[in-house]
Parts: C-alpha cells; sequence; structure tokens
C-alpha cells in the first residue's frame, strides 16, 4: 500500500514535467461576411492565450483563447419633438463589442528547433455581442428628460471555426535572446460561424437626425433594412407628463460568420 501511494504521489509530477506551456497575447481584426451581415462593421480588439502540451512527442497542444473587439463606437446629437411641438436636443452615445472564448485542439506542424513553423487549430467558442446606448441629461427650456438614460442591448452563443496560422522563432533572429523559453511572433488567420443567429445594434447608418414621436406605425417605426427592428426609449415633459417613445437606435437579427487575422507573440516554456 505505501508502495502504491508513493507511485501516485509522483503522477502528477511526471504529467507537469512532460507538460509544455504557451502563454501570449495578441492584437485581432475580424471582418464579416457581408453577404451574411450586411449591416455589421468590423470589429478590432485584443485577445489573450493559453495553451499547453500533455505529451512531448506528440505535437497538440490544448488551447484557450479570449478576445475582446470593439466594432461601433460613436456620439450623435439627436433633436427629439413632442406632438405639443416642444422638443429636446441631447447626445446620445453607441458603443458595441464583440468578445469571444474560444477552446481548441492546436496541431503544430513541425519541431521546436525550426525557425518557422506552422499550426491548425479547430475550435469551437462561445461569443457575446454587448451594445451600450447612453442618452445625455438634457437642458432644455420644456425640461424633458429620458425616463431611461442607458440602455444595454445582449446577444450571445456559441460558436465554430477554426485558424491556420505560422510561428517565427525569435532566438533564431535575435542571436543573444534567451534560448532556454522559446519565444515566437505570429501570425494567423481564423474563420468563425455562430450556431444560431445573432442580434445586433447598427449605428452605421444613423446620422443626426431629427425624431418625431412613435404613433402607431409611424414612420420613425421604420429602419433602413427591412429585416431590422427599431430599439426606443421613453421621454417625459416634466411641465406636463406627456410620454413619448422615439427612436434611438435599429436592432438587427442575421447569422454570423467572420473572417479574421490576429498578429502577436507568444512564450513557450
Amino acid at each position: 500500500m505505501n508502495r502504491l501511494l508513493l507511485f501516485l504521489s509522483f503522477v502528477p509530477f511526471a504529467f507537469f514535467a512532460q507538460t509544455k506551456w504557451q502563454v501570449g497575447s495578441y492584437l485581432s481584426t475580424s471582418f464579416p461576411n457581408k453577404s451574411i451581415m450586411p449591416k455589421m462593421s468590423p470589429a478590432t480588439g485584443l485577445g489573450l492565450q493559453l495553451a499547453f502540451q500533455p505529451i512531448d512527442r506528440v505535437p497538440i497542444a490544448f488551447e484557450l483563447k479570449s478576445n475582446f473587439g470593439i466594432y461601433a463606437a460613436k456620439t450623435l446629437e439627436q433633436t427629439f419633438y413632442f406632438e405639443d411641438l416642444s422638443s429636446t436636443t441631447t447626445n446620445v452615445s453607441y458603443s458595441s463589442n464583440f468578445n469571444q472564448v474560444k477552446f481548441g485542439a492546436k496541431y503544430q506542424i513541425g519541431n521546436d528547433f525550426k525557425q518557422i513553423r506552422g499550426y491548425f487549430t479547430p475550435q469551437i467558442g462561445y461569443g457575446l455581442m454587448r451594445s451600450k446606448i447612453r442618452i445625455d441629461d438634457p437642458a432644455d427650456e420644456d425640461d424633458c428628460k429620458p425616463l431611461a438614460k442607458e440602455t444595454t442591448q445582449r446577444s450571445s452563443g456559441f460558436t465554430y471555426g477554426g485558424e491556420l496560422g505560422l510561428e517565427v522563432d525569435m532566438s533564431k533572429i535575435f542571436r543573444k535572446m534567451n534560448t532556454e523559453n522559446r519565444h515566437y511572433l505570429f501570425a494567423s488567420a481564423t474563420f468563425m460561424n455562430g450556431f444560431k443567429p445573432f442580434e445586433y445594434v447598427n449605428i452605421r447608418y444613423m446620422k443626426d437626425h431629427d425624431h418625431g414621436p412613435l404613433p402607431a406605425g409611424g414612420a420613425e417605426l421604420e429602419t433602413t433594412d427591412g429585416n431590422g427592428r427599431p430599439i426606443t426609449a421613453t421621454f417625459i415633459n416634466v411641465s406636463n407628463n406627456n410620454l413619448h417613445d422615439h427612436k434611438i437606435a435599429e436592432l438587427y437579427k442575421t447569422g454570423l460568420q467572420y473572417w479574421g487575422f490576429n498578429i502577436g507573440y507568444v512564450i513557450h516554456f
């Protein structure tokens, strides 16, 4: 029994002794497929990655990547009119993010002693689109105020895709670099698809303009695309408690498909 316990106590050390860890960071740009997402803009951001290779002689590492990207950030001056001809003018700020988490099996082509080696990573993950719309406090004579100053819209779901890239050994370029750990620059191309449609806020086609009240079936209920629907906010005229809804953004629901490009740095140890 004592021998068995002694053997089991060394199993974790034997495993981690063979493990090769990879830690890195990268810049990313993702381009939507316009035939599927016609109202979406590219998303740029930063990412982190962590991977481990359980068996030294098998060139497969299990990798976790996270990425924070921004696809829209804009402030527009909007004027909102009431039925009694009073109005309020204020700034509306929009910020939209696309965040991702991916897990994959990284197949490494070539050994540690090659200056340039490739890799391919099939991935499955989770994506979150989040938009925050903030209406500034207007200072006007009619004292019209938004009932809710901030509106948040979210849409999330599972994704799948892959990554194909190249790593360049920096120690073979900079001879004085410490070679105890392997330092690599890498560049990769990515593909990602959603298992289901996503909803996202579109501000690309929003312009500074005036908004009348929203009567049933009124023009303000229309969007720049037949597949979109308006996001509204309720304003109150404090002097007479008159309430009206106004369009402040447009929401679209489409499939999710992106092509992307990453460039970054990773260390193997």
